[in-house]
């Protein structure tokens, strides 16, 4: 398995997320998807309206962002440089700036490094390009600190360190509840990993699209992580009917899609998925030439 078989799949969960993002209505998602989400399509919000169909959303723009990074910084990893290079991505950017975005941009702008407070995913959701270089500590510890970047809350932070540990225990051979047991065991400083994986266990064993609303669709990693979790573990078997279904709930399918995708391509990797997601992804160029000098077996 290489770094392609995480990271398009993650980058699809992405873009296959565009068409309904940030839609909360559960009733229009299903008038227009009546026959579930298995393309790529034209955002249906008014968030992204630069965007179309095979784009990916902001949060995917920024992991190719880091990718394009550890492309200009090869070897260890190099904080001032992401700073720097992620600033750049963010004074350019055409497309929709978030909290976090807004927040750390005007921060650096004033000499300083303090990051947004933002406790969204997003920002440990953009750190499946660091497949592509590191594994082990290391990874851990850009996957921490690419996050910490611009969401200083903690259990984002060590959000980015679970689904690190876990993608690597995939590829390592353990099954998804395997790996996820064995991230959530580890002892963070303030991730509830294993109270929420057990919310996640729970929630996918009953009604998915019940137990999601309890759960939350937001942005927030109290909502955002259960839910993931819920999503891998109903799914493992059936990774495409997961990133549809994870993309039908609405909500901030995006920054689940990311991390979706990488636990069901770590899984199974990238020859489960139609090939034709991979060819309509309007980056696919620009994605395999990033990670064509970085494909080397991860196991």
């Amino acid at each position: 398995m290489t770094s392609r078989d995480l990271i398009l799949p993650a980058l699809i969960g992405d873009a296959l997320s565009l068409g309904p993002h940030w839609i909360y209505d559960a009733s229009k998602i299903e008038q227009l998807y009546p026959g579930g989400i298995l393309d790529y399509d034209d955002p249906k919000s008014s968030y992204h309206p630069e965007k179309k169909a095979g784009d990916q959303t902001h949060y995917g723009d920024q992991a190719l962002a880091l990718l394009d990074s550890l492309t200009a910084h090869p070897g260890n990893w190099d904080q001032s440089a992401w700073r720097s290079d992620w600033a750049d991505w963010a004074r350019q950017t055409t497309a929709y700036k978030d909290g976090a975005t807004t927040r750390t941009l005007e921060n650096i702008e004033a000499g300083l490094t303090t990051p947004s407070d933002s406790n969204d995913l997003a920002g440990a959701s953009r750190f499946i390009g660091l497949f592509a270089r590191f594994t082990g500590d290391a990874l851990i510890e850009a996957a921490r600190a690419q996050t910490a970047l611009t969401h200083g809350d903690p259990q984002v932070i060590d959000s980015a360190e679970f689904f690190a540990r876990a993608a690597t225990a995939l590829l390592a051979g353990a099954g998804l509840g395997e790996a996820l047991d064995e991230a959530a065991a580890h002892p963070y400083d303030s991730l509830p990993a294993i109270d929420w994986l057990n919310a996640g266990r729970a929630a996918s064993e009953g009604d998915l699209d019940q137990e999601a609303g309890k759960l939350g669709l937001t942005c927030h990693a109290p909502d955002a992580v259960p839910l993931t979790l819920a999503l891998a573990l109903k799914f493992e078997d059936d990774p495409v009917a997961g990133l549809s279904r994870n993309a039908m709930l609405g909500g901030d399918s995006a920054a689940r899609g990311l991390l979706l995708g990488l636990l069901l391509g770590a899984r199974h990797g990238l020859g489960a998925f139609p090939q034709q997601w991979t060819e309509q992804l309007a980056a696919a160029g620009r994605i395999q030439s990033l990670l064509r000098d970085a494909d080397d077996r991860l196991a």
